[in-house]
């Protein structure tokens, strides 16, 4: 008989321990030490005295489940959502808004202290915005048997879904429609097409898009229309064609039901006094708010002039390229997403801007002898995801260019990259920090390098 090898699961101890919580790190777990262990703690604050139990451990670092808190922080705030510690998001509803701030800002500092092995300065920007009501853009998971249909979001390292009635940081306007859409899926004749569904809002309008793994049947295009047009919102559908349909260039379709429902006009957001289109399943900030106050400190910290070249690498689709062109004599926007530059392009267009650049391409590939890479910029501008610009640093450290700006959500990464910079003469001028996801332990960092002499 074939045997398979099965992992054990891991086992928490039972023992119970106290421990006095000192600091916090990047992610807010709570930090305290007890008999030259280290231990992090979730849900645990600073100056707290807690009770818990060991999950994991390594040598004098372990990882401990909170029991109950002893010392309760004034920093301490009561969730507001009900499904707090259920969904796997928005985990750091239990500290103050200074408190989470203070932690993001501390962590971010202390790792650019130890990697970089410079006293770096406080920000020169920490800011936050409002905790609630304020993400416009949101997924939510579809599951179901033959029986019900779940509507919400997947738990921390579970593919199980929590199902929601309403989400405390959506728009007000995106979270009433989760019931309404509940109601609809219930109604499909094959709900088991429906991947997941998409909510986002722009300033003149909402919408929803459907992810569906084949083509719906028509009624059930009915069902959605019919939710649109009664909830005042767009609906698209994204449709993943089966395999075979060689007559299609790419075999995802994107299905716009009700084109009347914005009188023509498509999504759009103003941020930075600047009006930018897209289509539902775009990559935008989530955050309007906070994305006009980082637009407008990376302005700053390029200090863009009239004969300025500029890179805009990682351009998405122009978020800070469209409003850096009426200040400068041209903005070069890279990017890999294909319908992206195509965005950018449109919105360049509409906007009657001429000296706006966008191109598509893979930074993780060999780009130095592109056109554009040869070009004689003198102000470079990156804002990479989450697993960062690696490739980009040593082109831009033989290309000497003396002013760059890095956009980061991932200070891990971000760190990483800038590393090599400041080891070839780079030096480190600012640095910013923005709460773009309150709740949750992501940050937005922007840093300013210069070329030193």
């Amino acid at each position: 008989m074939v045997k398979f090898y099965k992992p054990e699961a891991k086992k928490a101890s039972p023992k119970h321990f106290s421990v006095v919580i000192t600091d916090a790190d990047i992610k807010g777990k709570g930090l305290g030490k007890r008999e030259d262990v280290t231990w992090f703690v979730s849900g645990a604050l600073p100056g707290e005295e807690v009770v818990v139990r060991e999950l994991s451990r390594k040598g004098n670092v372990g990882e401990a489940e909170l029991i109950n808190v002893l010392k309760r922080s004034p920093e301490r705030q009561e969730p507001v959502c009900r499904y707090f510690g259920k969904c796997g998001g928005c985990s750091l509803q239990h500290m103050s808004e200074r408190e989470e701030l203070l932690c993001k800002v501390n962590g971010i500092r202390r790792l650019m202290n130890k990697v970089f092995r410079l006293e770096i300065p406080e920000p020169d920007r920490a800011e936050t915005g409002a905790r609630y009501g304020y993400r416009r853009s949101l997924r939510l998971s579809v599951q179901g048997d033959r029986r019900e249909i779940h509507l919400g979001f997947r738990q921390e390292k579970n593919c199980k879904i929590v199902e929601i009635t309403e989400c405390p940081v959506l728009k007000e306007e995106l979270s009433h429609l989760i019931t309404p859409l509940r109601e609809t899926l219930l109604k499909l004749s094959n709900y088991k097409l429906i991947g997941h569904l998409e909510l986002v809002s722009g300033n003149n309008g909402k919408a929803v898009l459907v992810r569906t793994i084949n083509v719906l049947p028509e009624c059930d295009e009915e069902l959605f229309l019919e939710f649109g047009n009664r909830e005042k919102t767009a609906v698209y559908l994204q449709i993943r064609h089966e395999k075979g349909r060689e007559d299609l260039v790419q075999r995802e379709e994107l299905k716009f039901l009700n084109p009347e429902i914005f009188g023509g006009e498509r999504l759009w957001y103003d941020d930075a006094g600047v009006k930018v289109s897209f289509t539902p399943g775009d990559f935008i900030q989530v955050n309007g708010e906070m994305n006009a106050r980082m637009v407008a400190a990376v302005t700053e910290f390029l200090d863009p002039a009239p004969d300025d070249e500029i890179w805009d690498l990682f351009s998405g689709g122009g978020n800070f390229a469209l409003a850096l062109a009426g200040k400068v004599k041209h903005v070069y926007g890279i990017e890999v997403v294909k319908n992206m530059v195509q965005e950018a392009g449109m919105n360049a267009e509409a906007l009657g801007i001429s000296n706006a650049e966008f191109i598509l391409q893979d930074l993780s590939d060999d780009f130095e002898k592109t056109v554009w890479a040869k070009s004689q910029v003198n102000k470079v501008l990156l804002d990479p995801g989450r697993q960062g610009a690696d490739k980009v640093m040593q082109h831009l450290i033989r290309k000497k260019v003396p002013r760059v700006v890095y956009v980061s959500c991932n200070p891990l990464t971000m760190i990483r990259d800038l590393k090599p910079l400041l080891e070839n003469g780079y030096v480190f001028e600012k640095w910013s920090a923005f709460n773009m996801f309150p709740n949750t332990e992501h940050v937005e960092t922007v840093v300013l390098l210069s070329k030193g002499k």
